[in-house]
């Protein structure tokens, strides 16, 4: 089992303080149960318990108790540390992968797996500590019954063989409709996202707005078909414990006395104790779903883990060693570079192949109609999106293999589907007086503060967040600057500060300059302007030319 294996990475210390732990309490248990039955049979008999069955049913209690509490603690502890490092390990390689492995993983299905899956987790871990329990008890009862009686102690195995046969038969449907919610949790997550993310657009489209709920009612009613069809396999196997007791009880209590001699005067002790074995393995068959769903859960985990670790990835600290050779470049080219979003299939959308050099201290635009490719250009240009075909060079020297990530590092970034941080991660040195001095030079002062090293508020219209982010993009200080259509949503004051003002000075401090741009107003302040069209470049003019 997945879970098993999972929980072996634990210190091997831990494992077995807590593995003993567990069998003293299970054995203290068992010993409760000795001590209770024979205490019984001294009442049964008319008499009375004496000092020592007092003292060793106190004892039993006390080691049980001491011991049971440490343990689920201890498995707590354990479960808990091997959950924050799975965590943090996924985080890390999701950091560190590529752009396309991270989309394709899909949002929906890393914050179900990452954050819900390992909550069954977290819980599943205490019920194998009581299940090793319960396996204990059983085993000292099922002593117990065969020195009572070798048949009785048959008609068990029996009765227990044949409920592992239909609980095998359950079981294995069981799993696969726990595979299927599991897939359906995020789909539905995923259509959660685009209600939430999508609220202006879905106000504004009536008809949008019903598809979309349309869609998300399917996934939530497929979903509660699917969570009732959990539940009735659950029930089935509850069910399955009482029917295969009822028949074992059956036959011990009305066989026995007729058809097997010496039983009639212990049939009152049988009973119980089959009782008590059944109701041992019962309680731990009831809580078999919660471990195939924390099987499934962590097999999904696992399986988003290697999807991880098999996509190439360059750490942080090579990435910036790499980016060392690229800070003094005086030019980039672009040798008929080609990205295509479906490299098997033929029509999918492509763009390039493009053909471009860039100067250090220039501003150049990409400009052409919306689906032209100037976004996607603009993730080739910066080494977000892997190549299809053509090079990347840098001082004629190709970017290649890991310096790619360390040519990444030359970039500062706005792009259109922007995230926002709280924080200026990474620049936390950032002296706040000059940060709250960009705030209001960008009309923010008095709407957004930087101060304890984070902005005290995030929630802006779409255009005071990009003002935000290009805030956040100055104080990084980078070589080259990519602005993907940032003037958009910006008033006409802001818009001309943009163009005429902020440009010009990045390019007099020998910052590369990248923008998309419909303002074909400003084009004359860029140095060259690049059209594109279906994702080949049309012309490159001068922006004087290209107005």
């Amino acid at each position: 089992m997945a879970i098993v294996d999972f929980i072996r990475g634990a210190d091997p210390r831990q494992l077995r303080i807590m593995f003993l732990l567990t069998l003293v309490a299970g054995l203290a248990n068992a010993t409760l149960i000795v001590v209770i039955t024979k205490v019984a049979e001294t009442v049964s008999n008319a008499g009375t318990p004496g000092v020592w069955a007092w003292l060793a049913f106190a004892g039993a209690f006390l080691l049980y108790y001491g011991a049971n509490q440490i343990a689920l603690v201890r498995s707590m502890a354990i479960i808990e540390d091997l959950l924050n490092k799975k965590r943090l390990e996924i985080a890390d390689r999701l950091r560190r992968s590529e752009l396309l492995v991270a989309d394709r993983l899909g949002r929906g299905r890393l914050y179900n797996l990452v954050a819900k899956e390992t909550n069954h987790l977290s819980v599943t871990f205490p019920l194998i500590v009581d299940a090793v329990q319960q396996t204990v008890l059983l085993a000292v009862a099922l002593v117990y019954l065969l020195y009572l009686s070798p048949a009785a102690f048959a008609v068990f195995l029996a009765t227990v063989l044949a409920g592992i046969l239909g609980y095998k038969a359950i079981d294995s449907r069981y799993r696969e409709i726990l595979r299927l919610v599991e897939r359906m949790q995020a789909e539905l997550l995923d259509a959660i996202t685009d209600i939430i993310r999508g609220a202006k657009e879905l106000r504004l489209n009536t008809r949008r707005s019903d598809a979309v709920a349309a869609a998300y009612r399917k996934r939530s009613n497929i979903l509660e078909r699917l969570m009732v069809r959990s539940v009735e396999h659950w029930v089935s196997l509850i069910l399955l414990g009482g029917l295969t007791t009822f028949v074992m009880l059956g036959v011990v209590a009305f066989a026995f006395p007729g058809y097997v001699t010496g039983h009639n005067t212990i049939i009152f002790q049988l009973v119980p104790v089959l009782l008590f074995c059944m109701g041992t393995l019962t309680k731990t068959v009831a809580q078999s779903p919660m471990f195939m769903r924390a099987e499934v859960g962590l097999n999904a985990i696992l399986a988003i883990d290697t999807e991880l670790s098999e996509a190439s990835s360059i750490g942080p600290d090579e990435a910036r060693r790499q980016a060392r050779a690229f800070l003094d470049f005086s030019t980039i080219s672009f040798n008929g570079i080609r990205f295509s979003y479906d490299r098997n299939d033929p029509e999918a959308y492509t763009v390039g192949p493009l053909d471009l050099g860039l100067t250090r201290g220039e501003i150049v635009f990409l400009v052409g109609g919306n689906g032209s490719g100037k976004s996607t250009a603009l993730k080739m240009m910066t080494g977000l999106y892997p190549l299809d075909a053509g090079w990347i060079g840098v001082d004629a020297a190709a970017v290649a293999g890991s310096a790619r990530a360390g040519y990444r590092e030359l970039f500062a970034s706005v792009f259109v589907d922007l995230h926002l941080f709280d924080r200026l991660y990474g620049m936390e040195d950032a002296d706040p007086g000059r940060v709250n001095r960009l705030i209001a030079e960008w009309g923010l002062a008095g709407k957004v503060t930087f101060e304890d090293g984070r902005f005290n508020q995030l929630h802006l219209s779409t255009g005071q967040r990009k003002r935000l982010a290009l805030i956040a993009a100055v104080v990084e200080d980078r070589p080259i600057y990519v602005f993907d259509e940032w003037s958009a949503e910006q008033d006409v004051d802001y818009r001309e500060h943009f163009y005429t003002t902020f440009l010009p000075a990045l390019r007099d401090q020998g910052k590369l300059v990248i923008a998309t741009s419909h303002d074909e107003k400003y084009w004359g302040v860029a140095d060259r302007v690049v059209k594109l069209d279906l994702g080949r470049i049309e012309w490159i003019r001068t922006g004087a030319d290209a107005r």
